[in-house]
C-alpha cells in the first residue's frame, strides 16, 4: 500500500502543477494580446514616420547627417542585447544567448583589433554574461511589462552620445523579432551608424506609386525634417526591437505554458492508470488470501 500512497501523492502534485501551467498560460495570452497591439501600434508609427522620411528622401536633400558617418577604421563596437526578464519560456531565453555568443564571435572576426562592449535589456542577458564571466558597459534590468515604458530614449540619447564623440564606430542590435506564438526570429542588425539600407527597410513597407503619392511641402525646410527625423529613426527602430522581444517572451511562454498543461495532464493520466491497477493487484491478491484461507478451514 506503501506504493500507491506514493503514487497517489504524485497524482496530486503533478494535478496541482497543471493547475498552475494552466493559470500561467492563460495569464501569458492576455499579455501577448497586450504586446502583440502594441507591436501593431508601433508598426503603425514606424509606417508613417517611412512614409514621411520617404516624401523628404524623394526630393533634393543630401543623404548626410553625423549619426550616419561610416567610420574608415573600426575601434570600438557596442552590442545592445534585447532579451527576456523571466524564465519558464521554453527555449526564448537559450536561443538569444545562443545568439549573442555567436554575433560576438562574429563581429570580432570581422574586427579583429576591436573593443566589444555590450549594453544588456532584460534580466536573462545580465545572468548569462555573468555567468560567462564578462562584464557589460551597462544594464537594464528592473524594466517594467510594458516595453513602451522603458528607457529607450535615455539608452539611445547614450549611444548617439557615443557615437558622435567617436567613443564608439559601430552599434549592433540583438532581439527576437516576433510573428506569431509560434515563430520568432532572433534578429542581429547594424543601428549606428544608420545606413541607407536601414532607411530603405523603414520606407520599405510605405513605398506606394507615384500617382497616389501627394506632393509635400516642408516647414522650415526638408533639410530641417531630415535632421530631425533621423533620430527618430534609431529611436524607432530601439522601441520596435522592444515590442518585439517582449511578445516573443509572452508568446514563447504561453506555448510552453500550454505543453507542459498537456504533458502535466498525460502524466496524471498515466499514473493514474498504474495506482489503478496497483489498486486491483492488491485487491486480487487479498481475495486469493481470503479464499485460501476459507479453503483451509474446510
Amino acid at each position: 500500500m506503501a506504493g500507491l500512497k506514493d503514487i497517489k501523492r504524485r497524482i496530486r502534485s503533478v494535478k496541482n502543477t497543471k493547475k498552475i501551467t494552466y493559470a500561467m498560460k492563460l495569464v501569458s495570452a492576455a499579455k501577448l494580446r497586450k504586446a502583440q497591439d502594441a507591436v501593431k501600434a508601433a508598426r503603425e508609427y514606424t509606417d508613417a514616420l517611412g512614409e514621411l522620411l520617404g516624401q523628404v528622401l524623394s526630393g533634393d536633400v543630401a543623404n548626410n547627417h553625423p549619426l550616419m558617418n561610416e567610420r574608415k577604421e573600426i575601434k570600438n563596437i557596442i552590442l545592445l542585447v534585447v532579451g527576456g526578464s523571466r524564465g519558464l519560456c521554453g527555449g526564448y531565453n537559450t536561443n538569444v544567448n545562443k545568439n549573442v555568443e555567436l554575433t560576438l564571435k562574429r563581429l570580432q572576426e570581422s574586427n579583429p583589433e576591436a573593443k566589444i562592449e555590450s549594453i544588456l535589456i532584460g534580466k536573462k542577458p545580465v545572468e548569462h554574461y555573468k555567468l560567462m564571466k564578462r562584464t557589460p558597459l551597462d544594464t537594464y534590468i528592473e524594466l517594467p511589462e510594458d516595453a513602451n515604458k522603458w528607457p529607450i530614449d535615455e539608452i539611445c540619447a547614450v549611444l548617439e552620445g557615443k557615437f558622435l564623440n567617436e567613443e564608439v564606430d559601430e552599434v549592433h542590435m540583438l532581439y527576437t523579432r516576433f510573428k506569431s506564438a509560434m515563430s520568432q526570429d532572433v534578429i542581429s542588425e547594424k543601428i549606428l551608424p544608420v545606413s541607407a539600407s536601414s532607411l530603405g527597410e523603414v520606407t520599405s513597407s510605405t513605398e506606394e506609386s507615384e500617382e497616389s503619392q501627394v506632393e509635400a511641402i516642408f516647414e522650415p525646410s526638408a533639410a530641417a525634417v531630415f535632421e530631425a527625423i533621423i533620430p527618430r529613426v534609431l529611436r524607432t527602430m530601439v522601441r520596435q526591437a522592444g515590442l518585439d522581444a517582449k511578445a516573443s517572451e509572452h508568446g514563447s511562454r504561453m506555448v510552453a505554458m500550454d505543453a507542459a498543461t498537456k504533458n502535466a495532464g498525460e502524466l496524471a493520466d498515466k499514473l493514474t492508470l498504474t495506482h489503478n491497477k496497483l489498486r486491483q493487484t492488491a485487491i486480487t491478491a487479498e481475495l486469493l488470501d481470503i479464499i485460501g484461507g476459507a479453503e483451509a478451514t474446510n
